[in-house]
């Protein structure tokens, strides 16, 4: 595509996202605690700003996101901030494999990609008792809340930006990871995101632009580990390999060589054969699809759809992968990216997706698929 592409950075987890009463300053956008976001906005800003000298059209920015970048960009596009603009700073959005749901809109028991206001507020506090505890200021979570208790906003703030990034982070990962709490998402503020997405773009209160969205067959094959949160989805994790293992395996693995992985190193019994209608591996990773990324896909493309014609859709189902990945893996979270941008050089799962038997279809899909 004859495109320039900005690559954004912005803030990660509790740097992003974060939720405190002691961190208010009386502005609404500032005190919504989606610091991310924000940094998103300043980066299209600078877009329309800037984006002519670098050979650019400020009046046809596409805002692109995948996984968390989708949710962080429908978030936006649903934004009653952004939709108050009287000048847009986006024409068209990409949404790749997220969606921007609350559990109002969803089927029951399917996973939200937006999580109430009161769930961020009970992590912020969290943050804050927990670096109490861990620095010694406090013994214990009633020691923490009373001397949180006795101290000013500023103080508190002062305390937290008092900490390293390191501290708060190890916090987040020592202490709040345990407690279920360590997730960082877009925040329901009412402002910068609407209290209820998917309801705000029914209602027609959103930025009006041309929408594509994009999906994997087989997303959740990423996240097997999340069949052990349901009994319906088989009880235990199908991934038998921890992170450290599978990235080690996968940095030096030969793809053109033979097999020198098994299924059964990798997916536990309960889920094998994996082709096993309702019990097998990929069976389960479909029921896990349908309750997760299939709903909230569903749900924001039809509150689209009521609202305008210009929405579109693709499914990737590429799965040439060398065996056993082919199985393992399939068409995955993520294994769209390289056919979007043309890039088949080193990534995490490279080495065991390309090989020069699959070279000549991968770089002929990626050709159209980048039209």
């Amino acid at each position: 595509a004859d495109a320039v592409v900005v690559s954004v950075n912005y803030r990660l987890g509790i740097f992003g996202f974060l939720e405190l009463a002691a961190l208010k300053t009386g502005n609404a956008t500032d005190d919504s605690g989606n610091f991310a976001l924000m940094d998103i906005v300043k980066s299209l800003e600078f877009v329309q700003r800037s984006i002519s000298a670098f050979g650019g059209d400020p009046q046809r920015v596409t805002l692109m996101g995948q996984s968390a970048g989708a949710v962080n960009v429908y978030a936006l596009l649903a934004s009653p901030m952004m939709a108050a603009r009287p000048v847009p700073l986006f024409h068209r959005l990409v949404a790749l494999s997220g969606g921007i749901s609350s559990a109002a809109t969803l089927p029951a028991g399917a996973i939200p990609g937006v999580l109430p206001l009161s769930v961020w507020t009970a992590r912020g506090n969290a943050l804050l008792a927990q670096s109490l505890i861990a620095d010694g200021t406090a013994s214990n979570e009633v020691g923490a809340k009373a001397h949180a208790a006795q101290r000013s906003p500023a103080q508190l703030a002062a305390y937290l930006r008092g900490k390293s990034p390191d501290e708060l982070l190890t916090t987040v990962a020592k202490r709040l990871g345990p407690l279920g709490m360590s997730g960082a998402n877009p925040i329901p503020d009412g402002r910068v995101v609407a209290a209820d997405p998917i309801a705000d773009i029914r209602a027609g209160r959103y930025v009006k632009v041309p929408v594509l969205a994009g999906n994997t067959r087989d997303e959740t094959k990423l996240f097997p580990q999340l069949f052990a949160m349901r009994p319906a989805l088989g009880g235990v994790s199908g991934r038998l390999l921890d992170d450290a293992a599978v990235f080690a395996l996968a940095s030096r693995y030969q793809p053109d060589a033979p097999p020198a992985s098994r299924i059964e190193d990798w997916v536990p019994p309960a889920y094998l054969p994996a082709q096993t209608p309702v019990t097998g591996f990929t069976a389960r990773s479909a029921e896990l699809d349908r309750i997760w990324f299939s709903a909230i896909r569903n749900d924001v493309l039809d509150a689209l759809k009521s609202r305008q014609s210009a929405v579109w859709h693709y499914r990737f189902d590429w799965d040439e992968l060398p065996p056993p990945f082919d199985v393992i893996y399939g068409a995955a979270h993520t294994f769209d990216l390289p056919f979007i941008f043309g890039n088949f050089g080193p990534s995490l799962y490279s080495r065991i997706s390309f090989t020069e038997a699959n070279r000549p279809g991968r770089l002929a899909l990626s050709q159209l698929m980048m039209k």
